[in-house]
């Protein structure tokens, strides 16, 4: 009697137990003000099973925010996820843009560094800024959109900056109710 590996119970049936990594760098943010894109997320090669959808589960994302900026050691750059624009390159971010980003309940894996000058008069940032997606049992966040918006903003920066996200994802397959909902609670 053979034995059988079964494979579908954290990969959503899809067999996919080798997460991959998608690289996406946001839009450029000058001092004080937003910096957005949108990216493609992969498209699967392969069937998905009669009444099911094969989507996108995020894992993790690995934030280097501000990379444009480190010299400075005054000043906030924060960066998100989300599954549509919210924001515009070059619209103003202060403190009370920030609130209202991380109080919009489309922006996840929100991630901020806040740089200040130690009494050494150096300043220390540590990279990356790992933010875990998943529900402490190997379960991701399920993307049912077809792109998704990169964006990061600065406050009191003093140089135009980029941030860049490693995106730790695979691919599962859902039932057609539940792709259903997912698509109508991301738009």
């Amino acid at each position: 009697m053979s034995k059988r590996r079964r494979t579908d119970g954290l990969t959503g049936g899809t067999g996919d137990i080798k997460p991959q990594y998608l690289t996406a760098t946001t839009g450029t943010a000058a001092i004080n003000t937003y910096g957005t894109i949108a990216i493609t997320l992969p498209v699967p090669r392969f069937g998905a099973q009669k009444n099911k959808s094969t989507i996108t589960e995020l894992l993790s994302v690995d934030w280097y925010i501000g990379i444009g900026d480190l010299g400075d050691n005054n000043n906030t750059a924060f960066a998100w996820l989300s599954t549509k624009e919210n924001r515009a390159d070059g619209v103003t971010s202060d403190e009370t843009t920030l609130a209202v980003d991380l109080n919009d309940p489309t922006n996840f894996a929100f991630a901020i560094k806040q740089m200040s000058l130690l009494t050494s008069g150096l300043g220390s940032t540590l990279f990356p800024i790992h933010i875990d997606l998943t529900d402490g049992n190997g379960n991701g966040f399920l993307i049912a959109t077809d792109r998704l918006q990169i964006t990061m903003g600065n406050i009191s920066g003093t140089a135009t900056s980029q941030s860049i996200a490693k995106i730790k994802y695979r691919l599962v397959n859902v039932g057609l109710p539940e792709y259903i909902g997912i698509i109508q609670s991301q738009q």
